[in-house]
């Protein structure tokens, strides 16, 4: 996964490269101030993308959090494929695109073969819609085919389908629709995390307890992530599908950090006594309410 990352890193930079000869003089012609301008807001949305993609956890990050923690696989809360036809507009297609390769990834992290194949081909679909070219290879789709238990590969096509349509996104300056992306892939893995968790729940097994609270801690440390959403969200609010998202985020922003009570805990007490329950219950809510947006 991190070589995914450095790879795509990579080729950004090079992206980046190859867009300055906008400025080269090699025909010593000069550049109208609308290229300067132009290169400039390129390279901005650039960097802002950059550092959403490589902050943000990827889907398949939060769905082995939420597999580790133990909880049983939930069919019920993916995001049926019945919603897709309802998909029409290029936004709700990228933030379709989004929830179904967080989708996927939950299910096949949770081994659950005959729904990853499904929910890839949704994704796959919804890519090809949005002019997305190249996502996987038809050798790996034949492979898996033949092949549909392995785990390793339909993590690898998971991850391929999520990358490879950011970049093409960015590559193609649909700034907007990128961002709608990951933030689909984003509130959708808290979504199936939140609803996975229950803080006054208690376990009699001591094991399964302290996953449970690891998966709320690794919610909670979510927060970390806000503030690279935020600022993308912030700089596109003339967009009437970003506005309330971004409106919605504020409120997420202010309910992490209450969620925390104020440090006067008891030393060596547990993480869960430092939750504040009523507020965390709201948390999952606003999550809840901003996923049943993104989804409908």
């Amino acid at each position: 996964m991190g070589s995914m990352r450095k790879i795509i890193w990579g080729f950004g930079i090079i992206l980046l490269f190859n867009s300055c000869n906008l400025f080269s003089s090699k025909n010593k012609e000069k550049v109208s101030e609308g290229e300067v301008l132009e290169y400039q807001l390129m390279q901005e949305n650039t960097d802002k993308m950059k550092r959403i993609f490589f902050v943000l956890p990827s889907p398949i990050e939060i769905s082995l959090l939420i597999k580790k923690s133990g909880v049983h696989f939930r069919e019920d809360l993916l995001n049926d494929m019945e919603n897709l036809p309802g998909y029409s507009t290029s936004p709700s297609r990228a933030i379709a695109l989004g929830v179904y390769c967080a989708d996927l990834s939950y299910a096949s992290l949770n081994e659950q073969y005959q729904i990853s194949i499904e929910y890839m081909n949704v994704s796959r679909s919804l890519a090809e819609s949005l002019g997305i070219l190249r996502t996987v290879g038809q050798d790996k789709i034949r492979l898996l085919e033949s092949n549909v238990t392995n785990k390793e590969l339909i993590v690898d096509i998971v991850s391929e389908i999520y990358m490879e349509s950011n970049q093409q996104l960015r590559e193609q300056d649909r700034y907007s629709l990128a961002a709608l992306m990951l933030i689909g892939g984003w509130v959708e893995c808290m979504y199936i995390a939140t609803q996975s968790v229950n803080p006054n729940e208690k376990s009699h097994e001591k094991s399964h307890e302290e996953s449970h609270e690891e998966l709320i801690k690794q919610i909670l440390d979510q927060k970390l992530s806000l503030e690279s959403i935020k600022t993308v969200l912030r700089d596109n609010q003339a967009d009437p599908i970003i506005k309330p998202i971004y409106q919605d985020v504020l409120q997420l922003e202010k309910l992490f950090e209450m969620s925390i009570k104020a440090s006067d805990t008891e030393e060596g007490a547990d993480f869960i006594d430092s939750v504040d329950e009523l507020v965390f219950v709201q948390l999952v809510a606003k999550i809840d309410d901003m996923r049943d947006y993104l989804v409908h």
